[in-house]
């Protein structure tokens, strides 16, 4: 046991190795952090780097339910006699652990314990038999440090993915605790549910004096809250800092999978090619990198980029025509449907998607993107209209049919997964339709490659990281071959670098013929990837054309909750100079050379910009 020098230390972690029991390889190295009470820090890394594991030797996870072989010390605050200290948590039990380190996990169903809000909130105290008066004082502090006051009288069940979250943090809270761990509590959520539940985390460094530490990869929304951002890589802490001071080397991070704040990159960007003036503070938002850029503009731009906007609109205009006059390979005729409890998911649906079409299906929760998938599946029978794919009505085709003709990539991969090996899960597609052994080999290699899991033969899906589940999850799907490829919240849980990888394998499906169809909440890669983009809204089609003209009509999507990417968003502050609406940075960038009379080569472009 070790006495705090600081009273303001609330977690201290020493030369820290860890590596799971059977592993040759250790999963967390040396690692040697400090924090203090009231930081709100943001641990970002790829998929698989460590991040859960080490925050799992702060909750006492490690080493008392996951056993393993642990290196260095981990302290956390510990009462004796009425002190505060710092205790090694290998020392505490989990009960005295509870009390001083609460964590909320990426689903909030998989930590409910009951079946209404006020029971899930006093749940955790109840069990550490606290007198009535201090469970009802911790149900309050709980309640007005979340804002859910509304909430209370609700059945858990029927709270959406953003309250249900909000609920969970409110019980971690009713603990009290002095450290409160958060890994990716956006996952699963939509952006209306996503800025819910990050508002809330950012209300309680203000109502209490928490350490915080979250997991996370929307940066965008959570950078501007956070004190510190600590990057980690294969075990290790590669960069720690505040905000404006990590993001400043967005090589460092694009070199590990991880994409900076637009704001940031944009900026940081245009002053490597000497477009902006190097003192330049790094901005964290859009708004603020907007302004920038507008002072920058005032005195150096003209008007030839409004012409270049013309030409972009009038190409990408002729080129979706042009995709119209393919084939058909689903068409849907004035859908709609009741479920049982009477709710309408979908509301007179009419539409075409052609043959090599690449198109993202957008739209928050319970718009009815996930009930229009089912009825292209034939999972659902229509109370009204018809859906067709390939000129056949799904519900005359058998499931059999279906599956070689349409590959449904759940947003859950473990849906997905039922056999005891890799190779056994992608090749039982292939071997349930009859194919050859040669043929199934043939296949099964192919999807192995291209799905990055070669050498993963052998191993047992669920024992894969989420990551690399997802990946098998695709492989399953490409070993079918399939003439239509559906993806549900394909990137969900996945690092940058890998969400893009796995876009940029769909693309190549796609030029090679296969269209594809994305259901997504992330909208810098339905920008980056699709050409069409159907905004859905409250089971009707609210808007539906190319990709950068629906992305230019924020006044439409806000009418949702939606906004287009962080970097269109830039772009359209920009419009008053002739800015057309840009989808990546590379074009802002481009757009913005030409504004300040600088013109650059693309390869110059690419060779700062490292994103595309």
């Amino acid at each position: 046991m070790q006495e705090a020098r600081n009273n303001d230390i609330v977690l201290k972690i020493e030369n820290l190795w860890f590596k799971f029991q059977g592993s040759k390889e250790y999963v967390l190295k040396n690692i040697n952090l400090t924090f203090r009470r009231g930081e709100f820090v943001l641990l970002i890394g790829p998929s698989g780097c460590g991040k859960t594991t080490l925050i799992n030797t702060i909750n006492g996870i490690i080493p008392h339910v996951i056993q393993g072989i642990k290196k260095g010390k981990v302290y956390i605050p510990h009462k004796q006699n009425e002190e505060a200290n710092l205790a090694e948590v290998s020392e505490l039990k989990l009960p005295e652990i509870s009390k001083h380190v609460a964590t909320v996990f990426q689903d909030p169903e998989t930590q409910f314990f009951t079946l209404s809000v006020i029971d899930e909130i006093v749940f955790g105290p109840e069990n550490l038999k606290l007198p009535p008066e201090e469970i009802e004082r911790r149900l309050k502090f709980a309640i007005k440090a979340t804002g859910i006051e509304d909430l209370l009288e609700k059945d858990l069940m029927s709270l959406s993915g953003g309250q249900k979250q909000r609920v969970a943090i409110a019980s971690a809270m009713a603990m009290m605790p002095d450290i409160l761990i958060l890994d990716e509590p956006t996952t699963n959520l939509d952006p209306r549910g996503a800025a819910e539940v990050l508002k809330t985390i950012a209300e309680l460094r203000k109502k209490t004096n928490a350490l915080i530490i979250l997991i996370e990869h929307r940066l965008e929304e959570v950078s501007k809250y956070a004190d510190r951002v600590l990057v980690m890589n294969n075990g290790e802490i590669i960069a720690d800092g505040p905000p404006r001071e990590v993001y400043n080397n967005p090589d460092l991070l694009y070199e590990i999978g991880i994409r900076p704040p637009w704001a940031a990159e944009t900026i940081v960007r245009l002053k490597r090619l000497g477009l902006i003036d190097e003192s330049i503070p790094t901005p964290l938002s859009p708004d603020e990198a907007a302004d920038i850029l507008f002072r920058e503009l005032e005195t150096k731009a003209n008007a030839k980029v409004l012409h270049e906007a013309e030409q972009i609109y009038s190409r990408e205009e002729e080129e979706y025509a042009n995709t119209h006059t393919r084939e058909p390979v689903i068409e849907i005729k004035d859908l709609w449907h009741q479920y049982p409890d009477g709710t309408i998911a979908l509301k007179g649906i009419s539409l075409k998607i052609h043959k090599g079409e690449f198109v993202g299906i957008i739209g928050q929760n319970g718009a009815g993107k996930t009930t229009l998938l089912l009825h292209i599946l034939g999972l659902l029978r229509p109370s009204h209209g018809v859906v067709k794919v390939f000129g056949r009505n799904v519900l005359e085709m058998s499931v059999g049919e279906l599956s070689q003709k349409i590959g449904l990539i759940f947003q859950n991969p473990d849906l997905m997964l039922f056999q005891n090996t890799v190779w056994d899960e992608i090749a039982f597609g292939p071997r349930n339709i009859g194919l050859p052994r040669d043929e199934i080999v043939q296949r099964v290699k192919e999807s192995l490659e291209m799905m990055r899991l070669v050498g993963f033969e052998k191993r047992h899906p669920r024992a894969l990281s989420r990551g690399q589940r997802h990946r098998v999850a695709v492989a399953s799907i490409l070993s079918m071959r399939p003439q239509i490829i559906i993806a549900d919240e394909p990137t969900t849980g996945q690092d940058f670098g890998a969400s893009k990888k796995y876009l940029e394998l769909l693309r190549k499906l796609n030029e090679a013929g296969t269209t594809i169809i994305v259901v997504s909440h992330d909208m810098d890669l339905i920008a980056r990837f699709t050409k069409r983009v159907i905004v859905l809204k409250e089971g009707r089609v609210l808007i539906d054309g190319p990709t950068r003209y629906v992305f230019s009509r924020e006044d439409v999507l806000a009418e949702t909750d939606l906004a287009p990417p962080y970097v269109t968003r830039i772009g359209n502050r920009l419009r008053k100079f002739g800015m057309p609406t840009v989808l990546t940075v590379e074009e802002l960038v481009y757009h913005l050379a030409n504004l300040m009379e600088v013109p650059l080569k693309e390869e110059e472009i690419m060779e700062v910009v490292k994103s595309g």
